[in-house]
């Protein structure tokens, strides 16, 4: 395997890249010690315009995506921004642009939350707000993971393992994007560990971060089954790639021919603040002894004296869904798929400090009955959500054998039968009957109905 880094002096973007020998795994020795030949697999890392000695004042909170679910970027000569998936050339293995390049999902074999909470441990001392739902506004870092590098040009026998894309190697890009190639490290030793750090690796080089050789630095090649940790360690380390892989650095220096990732990231990103006051929190819906469908929307409103990090939802103690997007002060969390029953949901409001605010409920979580609104089927009982113009509402499909209970009549719209809030007289002797107008389930046009019950 081998990480290395590209300059391109004339379009000043860079790009660092961790491969591997072949797709079916890396090259390792009698010992089966990972072997990282870097004459195989590109150029030396050389100085840049941005070499000289800069000093830098603590930046806002940044804020890293890291994407799971793949998407469409497009390679184009110009800057990298996250926002619009514009990636540089840089990110391309022949140096040419890729209009849609596809970046397809995590392959399931992998650990998605052991990596999240892996990542977030690499930078959990400085000021970064690690999200996994793509902001709406302002400036973010992506992290995009998943498939292997053939889509964005590289060679499908590469190996490669991530690449960067950063218009300045020895700064900030304020909206790079960093794409780790998951299938590429199927069959590596310790791979859920070894993915983290390509993710983390990558997004420190859009954070300012260069190569550092010590084996145990975030930003080393030597991979993780080798040094048995990875984290930007605090101690000045020699630039280059590896211990027996040493060269001169491309930025500014701490000392002759050494560099220190962690310094590096204290003074382009900042480090997180160690202030004590807790967020404030108010949980608007649900309320106490609500109930809800499986899938249901929880408010917050929350603020903190210093810089919120993220709301986040838990049942019955286990992390179901968070979000670091508010509204302002609202913010907005979606869960999903809940177990039906009796369950307690907590809300804890979490500063960038790590103080938390806490809020709990009791809650009960079932599917809605007829005549209930809803927004899918799956909320409901009879697993149908239709719309009427006055909304949509709880139904089921009804026949001659399954029928409809007392204060609903069986009502055909279309092909199919289901069971519509009675109204006084035979819903079927409306003039014209009913018609699909919108797939929910089903949706019908002329139905009165009452709401008896209103979810989140």
């Amino acid at each position: 395997m081998l990480w290395f880094s590209r300059t391109l002096t004339l379009s000043t973007l860079a790009v660092s890249v961790f491969a591997t020998a072949a797709v079916a795994g890396p090259r390792v020795d009698a010992n089966g010690v990972v072997i990282r030949d870097e004459a195989s697999c590109g150029t030396r890392q050389v100085a840049s315009a941005q070499a000289a000695p800069m000093s830098f004042a603590a930046t806002p909170t940044k804020t890293i995506y890291l994407n799971k679910n793949g998407g469409t970027y497009n390679i184009v000569n110009g800057a990298t921004d996250s926002a619009t998936n514009s990636a540089g050339t840089i990110a391309a293995g022949d140096g040419r642009t890729h209009m849609g390049a596809v970046i397809p999902p995590i392959d399931a074999s992998f650990d998605w939350p052991y990596i999240v909470a892996c990542v977030r441990l690499h930078y959990k001392p400085y000021a970064v707000t690690i999200t996994e739902t793509e902001p709406t506004a302002g400036n973010y870092v992506e992290a995009v993971v998943g498939g292997t590098g053939a889509s964005t040009g590289w060679s499908a026998s590469s190996g490669i393992l991530g690449v960067a894309s950063a218009d300045n190697f020895c700064g900030v890009t304020e909206r790079g994007i960093a794409f780790s190639f998951a299938t590429n490290h199927v069959g590596i030793s310790k791979a859920n560990d070894e993915l983290c750090a390509t993710i983390a690796h990558e997004v420190g080089h859009l954070l300012a971060l260069e190569h550092e050789a010590t084996g145990t630095d975030t930003m080393s090649y030597v991979p993780f089954a080798s040094s048995g940790s990875k984290l930007f360690t605090t101690a000045n380390g020699r630039c280059g790639t590896t211990p027996t892989q040493t060269g001169a650095c491309s930025c500014q220096q701490v000392a002759a021919g050494m560099t220190n990732s962690a310094m590096r990231l204290g003074q382009f990103v900042g480090l997180r603040p160690t202030e004590k006051e807790p967020p404030k929190l108010e949980l608007k819906s649900p309320g106490n002894g609500d109930k809800v469908p499986p899938t249901f929307v929880v408010t917050a409103v929350a603020s903190d004296n210093d810089v919120m990090e993220q709301v986040a939802v838990l049942i019955d103690n286990v992390a179901v869904a968070s979000s670091t997007s508010p509204a302002g002060t609202t913010y907005t969390i979606n869960v999903t798929n809940a177990a039906l029953g009796d369950h307690m949901l907590t809300v804890n409001a979490i500063d960038l400090a790590g103080n938390v605010t806490t809020k709990s409920i009791a809650l009960k979580i079932a599917k809605s009955e007829l005549g209930e609104t809803c927004t899918g089927n799956e909320q409901c009982a009879g697993s149908l959500c239709a719309t009427a113009e006055s909304g949509n509402f709880c139904s089921q499909v009804c026949d001659d054998t399954n029928k409809c209970p007392d204060g609903f009549d069986c009502t055909s719209v279309g092909a199919t039968s289901i069971c519509v809030e009675s109204t006084g007289c035979s819903a079927t002797g409306r003039n014209g009957g009913y018609s699909l107008i919108v797939l929910v389930g089903l949706a019908l046009t002329g139905v009165r109905r009452r709401r008896r019950v209103k979810t989140a």
